[in-house]
């Protein structure tokens, strides 16, 4: 589950598109008792301005560490509070530049069960994992849908579908970069944002786009068939823009982040 810091649950918000006929969510039970784990890592959200922390069994870690798959029973608990704002609306950042741990707002969970992920075709399936959600006050979010948490941890089947694995294990992974097409202009993503937000270009001419993120993100361009595929951290992907326009595009996975490509002459 993931951020931009090593093993974050980036996308484990609730913001998902639903996936027909599953009552998966409701075989999670609310993880009273996840502050008996380990707490693996923290993570900022500026999209959001969230401060997160994500919580696991010893059992999970101790997998990790070995190179393992994650054990059957094993539950993954991400912890979302407000980050503290100043009057600008700006996070307020602790000496060491993270930010400050504000008000409860939700639970995210990945739970591993021996059996689980049956109802799920091969393009969503991820192995035996199922997601929920629940709020500050732990009850159950029936709202909530969860199609983009398939989504987001898919491409990671290798890692047994957990973004922060490397965070359990301590240690961190990067996938290979292919080189970016000579002369096209980069658009780094890091801390769940782009930059720079806005890219000017001539008619013709690609943008990369660098993923520096622990979690996987995808360009969509808005009102065009322009798409990149999944990014993993340290990968790119370029799309060459011919028409002039102002083109806005968001990530497809974390759809607060959002850039502007103007095409001119």
């Amino acid at each position: 589950m993931k951020n931009h810091v090593p093993g974050v649950l980036v996308v484990l918000s609730v913001v998902f598109a639903a996936v027909p006929g599953s009552a998966g969510p409701e075989k999670i039970a609310f993880p009273a008792n996840y502050k008996d784990g380990v707490l693996y890592t923290i993570a900022d959200r500026y999209d959001v301005k969230q401060y997160r922390e994500l919580y696991a069994s010893a059992a999970a870690v101790q997998a990790s560490k070995e190179g393992k798959p994650l054990p059957s029973g094993t539950v993954l608990t991400l912890v979302q509070y407000k980050a503290q704002v100043d009057a600008q609306g700006n996070p307020i950042k602790d000496a060491k530049g993270r930010f400050l741990k504000g008000d409860l707002i939700a639970y995210t969970v990945m739970e591993k069960r021996t059996g689980w992920g049956t109802e799920y075709g091969d393009d969503i399936r991820n192995g035996e994992w199922e997601y929920s959600a629940f709020g500050a006050d732990g009850k159950f979010n029936d709202k909530a849908n969860y199609k983009a948490c398939f989504q987001c941890h898919k491409p990671h089947d290798q890692i047994d579908y957990v973004i922060s694995y490397p965070a359990l294990a301590g240690r961190t992974m990067v996938a290979s970069a292919a080189p970016a097409p000579a002369g096209s202009l980069g658009v780094n993503i890091g801390a769940f944002t782009f930059g720079p937000p806005g890219v000017t270009v001539t008619p013709g001419k690609t943008v990369t786009w660098t993923n520096t993120d622990d979690s996987p993100h995808q360009i969509t361009v808005a009102n065009t068939p322009l798409k990149t595929g999944f990014l993993l951290k340290g990968q790119n992907a370029s799309l060459t823009f011919k028409d002039e326009g102002v083109f806005n595009y968001n990530c497809a996975l974390h759809p607060n982040m959002k850039g502007t490509v103007q095409v001119s002459k």
